[in-house]
């Protein structure tokens, strides 16, 4: 007997190892409609499932949004009134003094007498400054 190990047990074994995973997995795919079997080297994980393909009615198409209207809102533009600082009002001009106005006393030279003593006089009054007495 030679010490290397006899290929075809180790193939059988494989063999049945294959079919068993592949028989196993059956149930675990029986939701899908197809399962996809394949042989080949493998670098990555041992089992990597594919899912989704895009037959799948579970596999709808994103929802749609809909977006809100934009409100645009025009506001009037502000409106500035410009304003002068205040001016300071002129002084007031000095007051003058009134003139004084000049009073008068009426005189009648026919009854010789002033205005409030004599109601009338027949000639013209005579305008006289008032005197002191």
């Amino acid at each position: 007997m030679s010490s290397l190990p006899d290929f075809s047990r180790i193939a059988r074994r494989l063999l049945c190892a294959t079919l068993l995973a592949v028989t196993a997995a059956t149930p675990a795919w029986a939701h899908r409609p197809r399962v996809h079997f394949g042989v080949g080297v493998n670098l990555g994980p041992a089992f990597v499932p594919y899912y989704a393909p895009a037959w799948h009615p579970w596999n709808f198409p994103p929802p749609t949004i809909y977006q809100a209207p934009i409100i645009i809102r025009q506001e009037a533009p502000p409106v500035y009134v410009e304003r002068t600082p205040p001016v300071a009002p002129p002084p007031p001009a000095p007051i003058a003094p009134a003139p004084v106005a000049t009073q008068y006393w009426y005189y009648c030279p026919s009854s010789r007498a002033y205005y409030p003593h004599v109601a009338s006089c027949p000639e013209e009054w005579l305008r006289v400054l008032p005197q002191e007495r």
